[in-house]
């Protein structure tokens, strides 16, 4: 028959890598397995060996938690390809595996270092895939992979994805591809740095911006973080509706263009804020309904995140 098409990786490890936890679970047939889904402390304060050999650790149990759903201790990984695929905080270089992570007060420890090659050459002495035919590693932004995952439901569309949080992450996908280098879309898909009324579009639609807004109304004080703004936006309070209202209008007037320029068939606004939807959706979707693009807003994170991992290994 010649040449294998594409190599068939089972299991998947896919670890969401955060400055305080890494959350993980195992996938076998694209479905993520239940029983082994953990949550560890990430210890991103400490030193290369002890942060790489703490990975280690982790994949060991999440192994663990895999042998016990196989009823099995031994060969669970004979002539199988294993992945192993991280969600990973930038700036990181995602194609060799490199962090560049610093003066953030995480994962300073192994700046510079090779984190795909030390790795595994810890996973090699452990012998925790002993049998496997191969082992393969791979590297990606979370904002990408929720992006990823969520295309897996409108595998024929174009789409930008958004994640709005403590920052904004955003990717363009095309047919369930990520589009970086395209004329359609800014550079690497990015639009965290770009400027729009004289600020970042990260300072404006995040946390932050919707706190900055709530300065602006005289809305703000020691114990009051966007769930209570919006808590009391849901209540009927007026300052707290408008904040909201002015936060969807900037949204979809700062994301026209490249909704324009993409063609784009469905927004989806993911992460932290994408629950508080019911407050600003109507006024971004009035800002863009010339466009017919549809916006959707997703909650589940971390799931979508976990299928976007599975989906770099279909190749």
């Amino acid at each position: 028959m010649g040449c294998e098409m594409y190599l068939n990786t089972d299991p998947i490890f896919a670890l969401d890598v955060g400055g305080t936890f890494i959350k993980a679970s195992v996938l076998e047939n694209d479905s993520i397995i239940e029983e082994t889904i953990s949550q560890f402390d990430s210890h991103s304060h400490e030193d290369a060996e002890t942060i790489l050999n703490h990975f280690v650790s982790i994949l060991t149990t999440l192994s663990q938690s895999y042998q016990v759903y196989k009823q099995k201790t031994k060969d669970v990984y004979t002539n199988k390809t294993v992945g192993i695929g991280f969600a990973f905080p930038g700036p990181f270089d995602y194609e060799q595996g490199i962090s560049y992570i610093k003066g953030l007060n995480k994962f300073e420890g192994i700046y510079g270092i090779s984190f795909r090659e030390e790795l595994t050459k810890r996973l090699k002495q452990s012998n925790l895939f002993q049998g496997a035919k191969k082992v393969r590693m791979r590297f990606e932004n979370d904002a990408r992979l929720f992006g990823l995952g969520v295309s897996t439901l409108y595998s024929n569309e174009r789409i930008i994805s958004l994640t709005i949080g403590t920052g904004l992450g955003s990717v363009f996908i095309e047919r369930g591809t990520i589009i970086k280098n395209d004329k359609r879309v800014p550079e690497e898909g990015y639009l965290y740095n770009h400027i729009f009324k004289g600020k970042t579009v990260d300072d404006q639609f995040s946390r932050r911006g919707i706190l900055q807004l709530a300065a602006d109304q005289n809305l703000i004080h020691e114990n009051l973080d966007v769930k209570e703004i919006a808590g009391l936006a849901k209540e009927g309070n007026e300052k707290a509706k408008e904040i909201f209202h002015e936060f969807g209008c900037n949204l979809g007037e700062m994301l026209l263009p490249f909704i324009e320029k993409f063609k784009t068939d469905r927004m989806i606004i993911g992460g932290q804020i994408a629950k508080s939807y019911e407050l600003f959706g109507k006024s971004l979707e009035h800002q863009i309904a010339h466009t017919n693009t549809k916006v959707t807003p997703l909650d589940h994170a971390l799931y979508y995140t976990y299928a976007g991992i599975a989906k770099m290994f279909a190749d």
